[in-house]
C-alpha cells in the first residue's frame, strides 16, 4: 500500500526516533493514511518499546479505526490493536497499538503518568477539543520528565503557527497527499416560497437536499439503471501497480452532510419515497447509530449509496468511492453561556475550514464534485477555522478532572489557547460550591471525585448519596455517613443517563407517562422503569422503539450504571442495597446538593413554563414529575434551536421547600404591574428565586411611596405638574449655581430629582393618587428665602429689552441661557442683552416664520452685516412685515 503520508514516512521516524526531538506536527488531506498508516508505521518500524496511544475525538472513529488497522495487521480487534472509549474498552496487555478518545485520555493523566506508553498521537486535532487541548498541555508537561514519550499532532486542516510554537521544539511535517479535482458549486440561500396557511418560510434543509440530488444524480450516473451505475473512475481505476486492493474503485457514493438526527432522518424518509434515487442504498451515519448501522454506512461492499450524515463524516471516518458531496454547510454546535450557565445547542454555520474537510471526501479516490447549499459571497464571510471548545464549552469538567493527578487545571496549566477569565472564574465557584475545593485549595472530597470519570456534578452526586458531607466524612469512612441520605446505586444510575444521550425518542411523546407514578420524586424512576424493561427484552430495537425507548442508549445506560456501581463499590461507596427498591427521596436531596443552582419554581399549575435561579426561565417537559410539585431541580438545562430557541428543563427531581438552604423571607412593598398599585407582599426568597409568595398585611406606605416614585423614574407613569416650568425652575437654580458660587445656590442633580418624586409620591399607593399632585412646593423647600430672590433677581424668567419688548429667558441643563425673538421685536436693542450678574445671553435671531436664522452673541455686529444679507433674503419672501428699522 501506498499511501500519501508515506512520502514524509522516513522523517517522520528520524522525528520520533532516539535522535529526534521526539515531537512532530503532521499536516495531511483527508484519506492520506495519517489515522491508519502512521501508527501503524511507528507500530511495525518505530522501534516502540511501549503501547501506542492514538487520540480521537469521537467514539465512532475510535471504534472503526481500530477494527480497521487490526484487520490491516492480519489480527482481530483487541489483540495487538484494540481501542477505549468511555465505559468500554476491547484491548489486552498484548496489545500494542489503541485508539482512545480524548476523554479516556484525560482519565488516564488523572490517575497517573501513562506507565508503559512510548508514544501519544493526537489525530484530528484541528478540531479543538477542549479535553484534547488539556490532555495535550499534560502530555507535554510528562514528556518533561520522560525522555522516552514521543508526542505527534495530525490534523488535515491546522492553523499551524500557534501549535508549532506551542509544541516547540518539534518538526513541522507537510504531506499534499493524492488529490483529485473537486468541483464546487454554490446553490445560493434557500428559496422562500408560500406554506399551507399562506405565510412565507424559507425551504427546508431536507427539501433542498432532495432537489439537488435530483439534478445531481441525472447528471453524474444519468442514463443508468437502478444501481448498475458506471463512472469514469471505476475503469480509469485506482491501482497503483501491485498496491494494496484497498484504493480499488467500488460502487459509487454519494455523501450528504446535515446539522442533526432529526435532519437526517427526514431526508432518509424523503429519499426512500423519490424515485430519482431508486437503485441508491440510503443510509443514515451519525454518533447516536447503533454500532452496526454505522458499519452499514461505512461498508466498501454493496451498490451505489447515499449516506446522510453528520459532522462526524468529516475526518478519520474513511468511506471510500465517494464521487458527490451536498454540503448544508451547517452543524449543531454546543456552546456554554456563561452569565446564565445555560448549555445550549445550536445550529451554526460551519468553517471554511470545515466546508474544505467536507468536499475533499469527494476528491479522494477520483474527481468528484461538491455542491454548497449557501453563496460564494457567504462562503468568504465564514470563519476560517472552527471556534475552540475551550472558548464556547463548560470549563467545570475540565478543571476538576486534574486534582487527583495531582494538581488542577485551570490558572497553572499549560494552555494552547487560554480560557476566558469569566468562564474559569465559574467553573471554580461551581467546584468551590460542590466541596471540591476550598481556599483555592483543593479538598479530599475533591481528590475522590476527580477519580471518578464524571462531571464534577456527578462525582459531588454520588458522594452526596452515600451520606457523605464534608471532609471529615471521607476522612473518618463510611461510619459518618447519613444513612437516610443512603442512595449510590440510584445515584450511579442518574449518573448514567445524565453522561449518556438520553434514553427516550425525541418523538416519544406522552410514551413515557406509561412509566411514571403518582409520588415519583424524580424522573430518573421512570428511566429506570423504563431501562428495566428494555433489558428484560434484550434491549431489542422494535420493542424499545414501540415504546418510546431508544435501544442503543439503553443499553448504553444500563452498562455504565453497572460500571459505575463497580467504580463506586471500589472507592468504598455502599451499592449492596437491593436496587428495586427505590430511595426516590434521598436521590432527590442528593440530586438538590449538585445541583443547588438549578433550582426552579412553575409559574402555575397550567404551564409549563417556570423560573430559576439566575432569573432564567425554560420550560418543563410534559410528562416530567416536576409537575407533581412546586419546587424543583433541574440537572439538565439546555436551550435548543429548532422553529424558535427553547431552553428545555429535564432530568427533575421534586424537593422540598424545608430542603433549601439560605431560604430568607421578605416582608414588605411592592409594585404591581397588573393593578398599577403597591401592594403588601410577603416572600420567600432562595437566591434571587421567588419559591412563596403571599399577598396582603398592612402595607408601609412610606415604603410604598418609595416604590411609587421608582415606577415614575422609570418612565412608567408621569407626574402632571412635572412640565417645562418646573425643568426650567430647575435649570435656573443649576444655572446660577455654576457661574455664580458666592450665590451659595445648591445644584440639583439626579438623586434630588429622585427625592424630589419621593416626596411627592409620600404616603400614597397608586400612580392615580399621585398623578396630580403638586412638584413646585417640594422644589421650593430646596431654597431659603435669600436663595429664592437671588433667583428672582439673577435668573429671571422675563427681561425688558433695550426698546420696552418683554422677552422670555431660557434655560436648559448644559446649554448658555438664551432669548428668541423675531427679527421686528429686536429694533431698537443695539447690544446683546445680559442678565442681571452679567451674563452675556445668546440671542436667537428668527425669521417671520419663528424659525432662527442667526445665533449670536454679538448683536451690534448682527446690525453692522448680518441684518442687510437677512432683509436681502426675506424681505421678497415676507413683504408684509417691516423691514426698516434696525438696531441703529
Amino acid at each position: 500500500m501506498r499511501l500519501p503520508v508515506l512520502e514524509v514516512k522516513e522523517e517522520l521516524l528520524r522525528a520520533l526516533g532516539p535522535e529526534g526531538v521526539r515531537r512532530v506536527l503532521l499536516k495531511a488531506p483527508t484519506g492520506s493514511g495519517k489515522s491508519t498508516v502512521v501508527p501503524k508505521v511507528l507500530l511495525e518500524e518505530g522501534g516502540m518499546e511501549g503501547m501506542i496511544v492514538v487520540v480521537q475525538p469521537r467514539r465512532i472513529a475510535a471504534r472503526m479505526l481500530a477494527e480497521y488497522v487490526a484487520g490491516l495487521c492480519g489480527s482481530r480487534v483487541g489483540e495487538l490493536v484494540g481501542y477505549a472509549v468511555r465505559f468500554e474498552k476491547t484491548y489486552s496487555e498484548r496489545t500494542q497499538l489503541v485508539y482512545v478518545t480524548d476523554g479516556v485520555l484525560q482519565r488516564w493523566l488523572a490517575e497517573g503518568e501513562l506507565e508503559g506508553v512510548s508514544c501519544v498521537l493526537f489525530d484530528e486535532f484541528h478540531e479543538r477539543r477542549l479535553a484534547s487541548d488539556l490532555a495535550l498541555g499534560r502530555v507535554l508537561d510528562l514528556q518533561e520528565k520522560r525522555a522516552d514519550l514521543r508526542v505527534g499532532v495530525m490534523s488535515a486542516t491546522l492553523e499551524v503557527a500557534g501549535l508549532e510554537e506551542f509544541l516547540e521544539p518539534c518538526v513541522l511535517l507537510e504531506s499534499e497527499g493524492r488529490r483529485y479535482p473537486v468541483e464546487v458549486s454554490y446553490a445560493g440561500a434557500a428559496e422562500r416560497k408560500r406554506n399551507r396557511f399562506g405565510r412565507m418560510e424559507e425551504e427546508v434543509v431536507w427539501e433542498r437536499v432532495g432537489r439537488v440530488l435530483k439534478e445531481e444524480l441525472g447528471v453524474l450516473f444519468g442514463g443508468q439503471e437502478r444501481g448498475e451505475l458506471l463512472f469514469a473512475g471505476k475503469n480509469a481505476g485506482f491501482r497503483q501497480g501491485a498496491e494494496s486492493n484497498m484504493l480499488e474503485a467500488c460502487a459509487p457514493r454519494v455523501l450528504v452532510f446535515l446539522p442533526g438526527a432529526f435532519e437526517i432522518r427526514k431526508t432518509v424518509d424523503l429519499l426512500e419515497r423519490a424515485s430519482f434515487a431508486n437503485g441508491w442504498e440510503v443510509c443514515p451515519l451519525y454518533s447516536g447509530l447503533n454500532p452496526a448501522g454505522q458499519r452499514a454506512a461505512v461498508r466498501r461492499e454493496g451498490g451505489p449509496r447515499i449516506i446522510v450524515a453528520t459532522n462526524v463524516a468529516e475526518t478519520s471516518i474513511t468511506i471510500d468511492g465517494v464521487r458527490l458531496v451536498v454540503d448544508s454547510g451547517v452543524a449543531r454546535q454546543a456552546r456554554f453561556d456563561v452569565r446564565r450557565g445555560i448549555d445550549s445547542l445550536t445550529v451554526e454555520k460551519i468553517s471554511r475550514a470545515a466546508a474544505e474537510q467536507r468536499a475533499g471526501r469527494a476528491g479522494r479516490t477520483g474527481p468528484g464534485k461538491c455542491v454548497r447549499l449557501w453563496s460564494e459571497g457567504e462562503h468568504g464571510r465564514r470563519l476560517a477555522f472552527e471556534l475552540p471548545e475551550v472558548a464556547r464549552v463548560d470549563l467545570a469538567a475540565a478543571v476538576g478532572s486534574w486534582p487527583a493527578g495531582g494538581g488542577a487545571a485551570g490558572r497553572g496549566s499549560r494552555w494552547l489557547e487560554g480560557p476566558e477569565e469569566e468562564a474559569l472564574g465559574r467553573a471554580e465557584k461551581l467546584l468551590e460550591d460542590l466541596g471540591a475545593t476550598g481556599d483555592g485549595v483543593v479538598t479530599e472530597a475533591g481528590r475522590v471525585m476527580a477519580g471518578f470519570p464524571l462531571h464534577p456534578r456527578m462525582a459531588a452526586l454520588l458522594l452526596r448519596s452515600a451520606g457523605l458531607r464534608s471532609d471529615d466524612d471521607i476522612e473518618s469512612g463510611l461510619q459518618s455517613r447519613a444513612p437516610d441520605l443512603d442512595c449510590v446505586a440510584e445515584a450511579c444510575f442518574a449518573a448514567a443517563v445524565l453522561q449518556g444521550e438520553g434514553i427516550w425518542d425525541k418523538r416519544a411523546g406522552k410514551l413515557r407517562e406509561r412509566f411514571v407514578e403518582e409520588g415519583d420524586w424524580s424522573d430518573f424512576e421512570a428511566d429506570w422503569r423504563a431501562v428495566s424493561v428494555a433489558r428484560e427484552n434484550g434491549f431489542r430495537v422494535e420493542g424499545c422503539k414501540a415504546l418510546g425507548i431508544q435501544a442503543k442508549n439503553a443499553r448504553e445506560a444500563w452498562q455504565t450504571f453497572e460500571q459505575l456501581c463497580r467504580m463506586a463499590k471500589g472507592r468504598g461507596l455502599a451499592v449492596d442495597r437491593v436496587r428495586f427498591e427505590w430511595n426516590g427521596e434521598a436521590l432527590a436531596r442528593a440530586v438538590l446538593a449538585a445541583f443547588r443552582d438549578r433550582v426552579g419554581v412553575r409559574l402555575s399549575e397550567a404551564t409549563l413554563a417556570c423560573r430559576l435561579v439566575g432569573k432564567r426561565r425554560g420550560k418543563l417537559e410534559e410528562t416530567s414529575v416536576a409537575r407533581q410539585g412546586w419546587v424543583f431541580v433541574a440537572c439538565e438545562v439546555t436551550e435548543v434551536e429548532g422553529k424558535e430557541m427553547v431552553t428545555h428543563l429535564r432530568s427533575c427531581a421534586r424537593v422540598e421547600k424545608e430542603w433549601l438552604e439560605e431560604l430568607f423571607t421578605t416582608d414588605g412593598a411592592e409594585w404591581d404591574e397588573a393593578t398599577k398599585k403597591v401592594v403588601a407582599r410577603k416572600r420567600v426568597m432562595f437566591g434571587d428565586l421567588v419559591v412563596e409568595q403571599e399577598e396582603g398585611g398592612e402595607l408601609n406606605r412610606e415604603l410604598a411611596g418609595e416604590i411609587l416614585a421608582e415606577q415614575v423614574l422609570a418612565g412608567k407613569a408621569q407626574l402632571k405638574n412635572w412640565d417645562g416650568s418646573v425643568e426650567r425652575w430647575i435649570a435656573r437654580v443649576n444655572f446660577l449655581a455654576g457661574t455664580m458660587p458666592e450665590l451659595e445656590m445648591p445644584a440639583i442633580g439626579e438623586e434630588d430629582r429622585k427625592f424630589v418624586v419621593a416626596q411627592v409620591c409620600e404616603g400614597a399607593v397608586s400612580l392615580k393618587e399621585v398623578k396630580n399632585r403638586e412638584v413646585k412646593p417640594v422644589l421650593g423647600e430646596f431654597l431659603s428665602e435669600m436663595q429664592k430672590a437671588s433667583l428672582e433677581s439673577y435668573a429671571p424668567e422675563k427681561m425688558s429689552l433695550a426698546n420696552g419688548v418683554n422677552s422670555r429667558v431660557n434655560y436648559k441643563e448644559g446649554e448658555e441661557p438664551w432669548i428668541e425673538e423675531k427679527v421686528q421685536r429686536l429694533y431698537g436693542v443695539k447690544e446683546t442683552p445680559e442678565l442681571p450678574g452679567g451674563q452675556a445671553l445668546v440671542v436667537k435671531i428668527c425669521a417671520p416664520n419663528q424659525r432662527p436664522w442667526q445665533v449670536t452673541k454679538d448683536l451690534e455686529g448682527f446690525w453692522q452685516s448680518g441684518f442687510g444679507q437677512m432683509k436681502k433674503d426675506l424681505a421678497g419672501r415676507y413683504p408684509k412685515h417691516d423691514w426698516g428699522g434696525s438696531g441703529g
